[in-house]
């Protein structure tokens, strides 16, 4: 008797209680529009350009500036102090110097707003941060309403601040109340930054799917069935039925693998909505999505005639694959257009990449004009040449009701890029799901965009695979898309944190988590990467290794068997991180010669394309971001999240210590006998180590040649 009452209170408990996700949003939105002042021109931005900028200042200025760093350098990170020394001494711009302020004033209460969150904080941390912010007039502490409560207190703030001399501002500062705190020694046990303007986002179901057949026979019925060189897309034939269960007739990877099968439940599920932005996406995995989805939209339309269905893809990057894919994208296409029930209600949009920075180095294709003539050039190539690409891999489904869910991991949806590959996927039921829509929000409006520059690089326009049809109808699938639900119901009680990289770059926090990650590891960290190559990520791993020789780091690494130069670049960095005790290994994968149908051949090598990392069983981090300079820095579109949910991360952990000491399924890296392959061109190993320390040091150098910040 006793357990069911127990029972019944966690269940009331849970179901009265609601989460304003409103409030991240806002606080996301009011972060981006505050961007420029913070980080949009270089002489502010990159402390080299702003000394540079500094000493061209007559001497007045000069001394004012020093005397604000003087007085405020130990209250102000250096990143916020150059903007505010810019816009209030250079410049004397006091709508820009307000909005710095307001700024620095938001930051420091996202830091406390996230220790409270955090399901890995002190109680009796938490009770003296609660008596501070009553102090600040917070009576209530409720994390989701800190942007409502504390928005006009900021404003003010930077209004009244911008308004004061320089001369006096040092002071004005120390003496606040909020900004005139020194975290570090009032709240020694803070961290000095904030990782997301979404925050911890607590109420959540998760679960982690990484289990999909990989054996030889399942690459084989891949092979055999081909829909291009001499293949083609059969929609009548059997394997390109869904099949609802294992007993049903129907494709064997829905059958028999929860990663797919996860995909088809939601979207049979689904009541009001489907968001979906997938970057591979082809073959008999993909037509057989694309068949689903569009029978079971067209019953749901039937059923319910508000049922939307929004559809992003990244034509500009295919990898070569696009005989796979184009079929799969031609049907959809076809089927929405000539079949008036999608109309209004199928929104098949191409990804605008334009916005990203480039992933392309030393600013090579600022060199080359964007002219119509290069654009037919390039539209040719499976990969855009600057490296630009939305990387996503994620589903979305009822999003503005109280049962949303989102799929999002590093699981491509294509026989040869996704069938046979090592993958994992994060599921979440709960408010959580709804801000991951909320994420995409400006994806889908830059995807609607009316500029003539980037409408003219959409590509396969003649095919109508480009968004101008949809312009007209801009706004109504923008107020569609968009989350206007305000309270999410709490399903369960597991948080989460996003790690992204959005559509132009000005977010883009995966390293900056993974890193915090790593300088908190007391115990383990168990990595599996596709890539391995950054630099940050790495010199962070050996500096804790330093820290505490004892802390066990294992790295799963894939050997880049499709890049055919024997492991290279995860190389790059191998050597050091093995002689500081870092111990990497690799999956046994397998590799094939595909025989297609019209006498041709192709090598197809599987992949390690997992991206998770978990640190001391509390923490874990997976999406669709490779740990390569690239991703990290804000090329690509990725998306992914922190989770805490012990059990799943328990789970995780075992399979990946079961398959690190089975020799069967890992392989040793053999770093000191790596020999760099380029082409038919086999290096010595004297050379190839040469090579890959000279590369580290090019990676090492690259930020500083290029001034990102």
């Amino acid at each position: 008797m006793k357990i069911v009452i127990i029972l019944l209170v966690i269940f009331f408990s849970l179901s009265s209680n609601a989460i304003n996700i409103q409030d991240r949003i806002q606080t996301q939105d009011y972060f981006l529009s505050i961007y420029p002042s913070l980080f949009g021109d270089r002489n502010y931005a990159l402390q080299e350009d702003f000394k540079t900028y500094y000493n061209i200042q007559r001497n007045k200025k000069q001394q004012r500036a020093l005397n604000l760093i003087e007085g405020l350098e130990h209250l102000i990170p250096a990143k916020i102090l150059r903007p505010l020394i810019y816009w209030k001494i250079f410049k004397q711009d006091s709508h820009h110097t307000a909005k710095v302020i307001s700024y620095l004033a938001l930051y420091k209460l996202m830091i406390i707003r996230d220790y409270l969150d955090h399901p890995l904080s002190i109680d009796e941390n938490k009770e003296i941060l609660k008596t501070y912010l009553k102090q600040l007039g917070m009576e209530s502490i409720n994390t989701f309403s800190f942007f409502r409560f504390f928005k006009k207190h900021i404003e003010i703030k930077g209004s009244r601040y911008s308004k004061i001399g320089s001369d006096e501002l040092s002071d004005k500062i120390i003496g606040d109340n909020l900004l005139g705190i020194d975290f570090i020694s009032a709240f020694p046990f803070l961290p000095k930054y904030s990782l997301t303007k979404f925050g911890i986002i607590s109420g959540n179901q998760i679960k982690i799917f990484s289990q999909n057949t990989r054996t030889l026979e399942r690459i084989n019925w891949y092979n055999k069935r081909v829909i291009f060189n001499g293949g083609k897309m059969d929609w009548k034939q059997s394997f390109i039925q869904m099949p609802m269960s294992a007993k049903d007739d129907g494709h064997i990877a829905f059958k028999t693998d929860p990663i797919f099968m996860q995909i088809r439940d939601m979207i049979h599920k689904a009541k009001e909505s489907i968001f979906i932005d997938i970057f591979l996406f082809g073959g008999t995995l993909g037509g057989t999505m694309a068949k689903f989805l569009l029978d079971e939209t067209a019953n749901k339309i039937r059923q319910n005639p508000k049922f939307k269905v929004l559809m992003l893809h990244d034509y500009a990057t295919n990898y070569n694959m696009l005989p796979e894919m184009q079929p799969i994208f031609t049907y959809i296409k076809k089927r929405i257009t000539d079949d008036s029930v999608f109309h209004d209600h199928f929104f098949f949009l191409q990804s605008n990449i334009q916005r990203h920075p480039p992933g392309v180095p030393f600013g090579i294709t600022n060199h080359l004009e964007k002219t119509p003539e290069l654009f037919k050039e390039i539209e040719k190539r499976g990969t855009y040449y600057e490296s630009k690409i939305d990387h996503s891999k994620v589903l979305v489904i009822d999003a503005n009701t109280d049962k949303p869910e989102a799929y999002f991991g590093s699981k491509n949806w294509s026989d040869h890029s996704g069938g046979y590959y090592y993958d994992d996927v994060i599921w979440v039921r709960g408010p959580g799901a709804a801000l991951v829509q909320a994420s995409y929000f400006d994806d889908v409006a830059a995807a609607l965009t009316t500029d003539p520059k980037e409408l003219a690089w959409f590509y396969y326009k003649e095919q109508g695979l480009d968004n101008r049809h949809y312009l007209e109808k801009r706004d109504q699938i923008l107020d569609w898309f968009k989350i206007s639900k305000t309270d999410y119901p709490v399903v369960g009680r597991e948080d989460i944190r996003f790690a992204e990289a959005n559509v132009d770059g000005r977010i883009k926090n995966v390293r900056n988590i993974l890193v915090d990650m790593i300088s908190t590891a007391t115990s383990h960290i168990y990595m599996e990467e596709l890539f391995i190559y950054d630099k940050y990520i790495n010199d962070a791993l050996i500096k804790r290794k330093l820290q505490h020789p004892e802390l066990e780091i294992l790295i799963l690494a894939d050997h880049n068997g499709n890049f055919g130069m024997n492991g290279f670049p995860n190389t790059t960095f191998m050597k050091e991180l093995a002689d500081h005790g870092i111990k990497i290994r690799a999956r046994r994968t397998l590799g094939v010669t595909a025989h297609f149908p019209d006498g041709s051949e192709q090598e197809y090598h599987q992949e390690n394309h997992r991206k998770i990392f978990s640190v001391d069983g509390k923490v874990l981090l997976g999406g669709s971001s490779n740990l390569n300079p690239d991703t990290l820095q804000g090329s690509f579109r990725e998306f992914g999240a922190q989770i805490f949910a012990k059990d799943e991360i328990t789970k995780f952990e075992t399979k990946f210590k079961l398959a690190w000491s089975d020799s069967l399924s890992t392989m040793p890296s053999e770093i000191d006998e790596f020999q760099l392959k380029v082409g038919d061109k086999l290096f010595d190993v004297k050379t190839s180590n040469v090579i890959n320390k000279f590369v580290s040091l090019l990676y090492r150098s690259k930020d500083f040649l290029e001034k990102r910040h």
